[in-house]
């Protein structure tokens, strides 16, 4: 279940998936056509969420380590930690998976996120209920979860403590990321604003804090619910400067909305409403260049189509609407797959199974 992927320099793609209690790795050398045999990447096995929105997630370390991290389901309603295991030998051997949550708590901690920057930091962010616990253990309130992280210096091979971005997250969408510069990391997640206004945040995480936290959308979605959609974002050509891409039923936006955003500022600019239509959803964002890519899944009640919209101008302008992939049954939610600046995307439906494109 839930398949993600990456290339390596060799042109190799690199994926994990769930089986049977376990995180498989495996590699293909013919663009997703064959694939080596899965090995184990926790030895010991243990219940591991795999829907859409949360799953096993693949990345490569400066040095070319294979880092992968995945959420563990613990006792307890919608309970888990946040696990994390490394190889630094190809893919052999991978090492004993830890735990990067630190309270110890047996509470929410779910939807973890990797990043690495260009001077090989690991970044893990996800969603946590810690905060919440101790409220309602002296009698209060708390709505939400809060969004924590933690962050590497030496390649995966130990973690720091962790810090908290913000209190009142959304409690079950994916958290967005994107290098800031050398050795940060901007997170792009779903908060809750006032009472249940569900908009999105965006902040800069360093290897001591956080540096900048803003509102990045204003939709005005009123819903005392998890939407179960997370947004996603790229980076744009200039420090600072992000492509984002979201779901809303807002009073300002509807169905599936990008934007260019820059964190100095705080500003969203090139607003455009990439499919307002009921049955889009979970929307991504690639640039290379002043090339922007906008991928999401859209079900027009028989079929389930991979849709597509390109810029060639950095957002300004765009192409009409292309569709990629259709399937009839059951579906993934689409993972982008990104490397030496080109662009794959990695879908998984019940029916044509594990499919890998091109999407130049």
């Amino acid at each position: 279940k839930t398949p993600s992927a990456v290339l390596d320099n060799k042109g190799r793609l690199l994926a994990v998936f769930e089986q049977d209690n376990h995180v498989y790795f495996t590699v293909s050398r013919d663009s997703g056509k064959t694939y080596s045999e899965p090995r184990a990447v926790n030895a010991a096995p243990e219940i591991i969420y795999t829907n859409g929105e949360n799953r096993p997630k693949i990345a490569l370390g400066k040095n070319e380590e294979i880092l992968v991290s995945w959420t563990q389901k613990t006792a307890g309603r919608f309970s888990g930690n946040i696990r994390f295991s490394r190889s630094i030998d190809g893919g052999n051997f991978f090492s004993p998976a830890i735990t990067v949550n630190d309270d110890g708590l047996m509470t929410s901690h779910r939807f973890d996120q990797l990043q690495v920057t260009p001077s090989g930091r690991v970044y893990i962010a996800w969603l946590d209920k810690r905060d919440k616990l101790a409220e309602m253990a002296e009698g209060g309130a708390y709505t939400g979860a809060a969004l924590y992280y933690a962050v590497s210096d030496d390649g995966g091979s130990s973690f720091s403590r962790n810090f908290k971005v913000a209190d009142h997250s959304c409690e079950c969408c994916r958290i967005a990321s994107a290098s800031h510069g050398s050795d940060n990391v901007a997170v792009f997640w779903r908060h809750i604003y006032g009472l249940n206004t569900r908009d999105h945040g965006l902040a800069v995480l360093t290897p001591k804090g956080v540096s900048k936290a803003n509102r990045a959308t204003q939709d005005d979605w009123k819903i005392d619910a998890c939407p179960h959609h997370g947004p996603h974002m790229a980076n744009g050509e200039e420090l600072g400067r992000y492509h984002l891409v979201w779901f809303s039923l807002g009073e300002h936006h509807k169905g599936i909305h990008y934007g260019m955003y820059e964190t100095e500022t705080a500003v969203m600019s090139k607003g455009f409403s990439v499919d307002p239509r009921a049955g889009a959803s979970h929307p991504l964002v690639a640039a290379v260049g002043d090339k922007v890519y906008v991928l999401w899944k859209f079900f027009d009640g028989v079929n389930t189509r991979l849709q597509l919209i390109r810029s060639m101008d950095g957002g300004d302008k765009w192409k009409p609407t292309e569709t990629l992939l259709t399937s009839s049954e059951d579906s993934d939610h689409p993972q982008l797959i990104l490397a030496q600046g080109k662009v794959f995307i990695g879908w998984l439906a019940e029916q044509e199974g594990y499919r890998v494109i091109n999407v130049h």
